[in-house]
């Protein structure tokens, strides 16, 4: 054995053409395999290409197959989104070549087709323009609604505690009476009255702007409060009196110059508070003062004048108010009935006798009359038209003067539309008239008075217990 081959480096010589036993060539290989190299090399070309066939043919079929498969697994999956949707399409599905980048990209022209299927779709409708400006348009709406509502109630809520303000309060009750707490509490005979919190109070003024005024030498020029009033309402129940408190009565009122400037108090008739002011707010604000120091100082926060020529256009916007006149005096007779309407319901409200110390207080028996009338038509017309109270405030806005701000009127207003208002009743301040030196004079009956206060703005809890 040779020895020197054997370090794993074999001597492998290549086969030569000499290797008989290998050599395909020639006329030796015709005899052993009995075909001829070219016939052979033709055939395997044809199996090859055969072959090729085949394997492209089945490589098609294959890619076909996964591609429908993926076709139907789309269309179930929409199927299921869609299942809600009550309109149909017919679909004409394509060759999966339209399916997938890798698909679009072969040489494949062959299309295939899918059975009819009937699919469910959900379509959003998009919304025309003209839909979507009138959505915007109501939005818009309810904002300024709800803005509105919501300004309302917040000048409901002011103007019903502007109406009960009682900041500085101190009530000066006579003698007789124990004041606790500023006037929240007063005894009196034995009895605990409370201070009803839930009641307001409106200075109303009838104001002849045609007269001038000497007190004492001092000119007043801004006319007489010739009716005066105190609307007392308790905003939780509708309980309305009018204290009607004569023109004549005797007090302390302020006197100002006709430049405006304070000269001091003096004893006159309450009427002539109104003088001295300028004819508006000031001149209402003088008889206020009065009239407050007049019932023990009570809190009167709001006061509303009007002109006498005023009377006709509220009366008008009334269609007449119909009176039974108590007395006989200018056109009218006593006894006798009245649709007043114009300036024949100026003249019922404002005429006087002057042969009497009591003219005044028979005039104060037709306006109260008047104003019951009033009253009673006002209530009547409003339940069946709400709108009847502006047509009459604004009938009388110019001819009058007013603090009553619009948040006291949204308050006043809510509560007469809950059905808080029951009428009114009309009360005479208590007293008794004198001839004067020059003019009727009425001197209030302190005790009677009194009582009548405490009853309108107290709720008497009864009587004290003795310990």
């Amino acid at each position: 054995m040779n020895t020197q081959g054997n370090e794993n480096n074999h001597n492998h010589k290549g086969f030569s053409e000499d290797d008989s036993f290998l050599n395909f060539g020639g006329a030796d290989s015709s005899r052993i395999t009995g075909v001829s190299v070219e016939e052979l090399r033709s055939q395997d070309e044809a199996e090859n290409e055969e072959r090729a066939t085949k394997l492209k043919e089945a490589m098609e079929k294959e890619n076909s197959s996964a591609y429908e498969d993926l076709d139907d697994f789309i269309y179930r999956q929409n199927k299921r989104r869609t299942r809600t949707s009550g309109r149909r399409h017919h679909h004409r599905h394509r060759s999966p070549s339209m399916l997938s980048p890798g698909h679009r990209g072969s040489k494949i022209k062959k299309k295939h087709k899918h059975k009819h299927h009937f699919h469910k779709h959900h379509h959003r409708k998009r919304m025309k323009r003209w839909q979507k400006v009138c959505i915007g348009f109501l939005l818009v709406i309810l904002a300024l609604l709800v803005s509105a509502a919501s300004m309302l109630v917040i000048m409901i809520n002011l103007g019903r505690g502007s109406l009960v303000d009682k900041t500085g309060m101190n009530i000066n009750a006579p003698g007789s009476a124990e004041v606790v707490d500023n006037g929240n509490y007063i005894y009196y005979k034995g009895c605990k009255y409370r201070f009803n919190e839930n009641i307001t109070s409106i200075l109303c003024m009838g104001v002849d702007k045609d007269t001038l005024n000497d007190v004492g030498g001092d000119i007043g020029t801004g006319g007489d409060a010739d009716s005066i009033f105190v609307i007392t309402l308790d905003l939780s129940n509708g309980k309305t009196k009018l204290l009607n408190i004569s023109r004549d009565t005797m007090t302390d009122i302020a006197i100002y110059s006709p430049s405006g400037s304070y000269v001091g108090d003096k004893k006159a008739q309450l009427a002539l508070a109104y003088a001295y002011g300028d004819g508006r707010d000031t001149s209402c604000h003088n008889v206020l003062v009065s009239v407050r120091e007049l019932l023990y100082n009570v809190p009167i926060n709001s006061y509303l004048s009007l002109d006498t020529e005023g009377i006709g256009a509220i009366n008008d916007a009334m269609g007449g108010i119909t009176v039974v006149s108590p007395e006989t005096i200018d056109k009218f007779k006593k006894g006798e009935t009245y649709t007043l309407m114009g300036s024949m319901a100026q003249r019922f409200v404002i005429s006087r006798s002057h042969a009497t110390a009591k003219g005044n207080s028979l005039r104060m028996e037709r306006q109260k009359i008047y104003l019951e009338s009033f009253g009673s038509a006002l209530k009547t017309k409003t339940k069946s038209d709400l709108m009847t109270p502006v047509r009459v405030f604004n009938e009388a806005s110019p001819y009058m003067c007013t603090n009553i701000d619009a948040n006291k009127v949204s308050y006043l207003a809510y509560n007469a539309l809950r059905g808080n208002y029951k009428g009114f009743d009309i009360v005479n301040i208590p007293g008794k008239v004198k001839a004067g030196k020059k003019y009727a004079e009425f001197y209030v009956d302190e005790k009677k008075c009194f009582e009548l206060f405490l009853d309108v703005y107290y709720k008497n809890e009864g009587e004290i217990k003795q310990n």
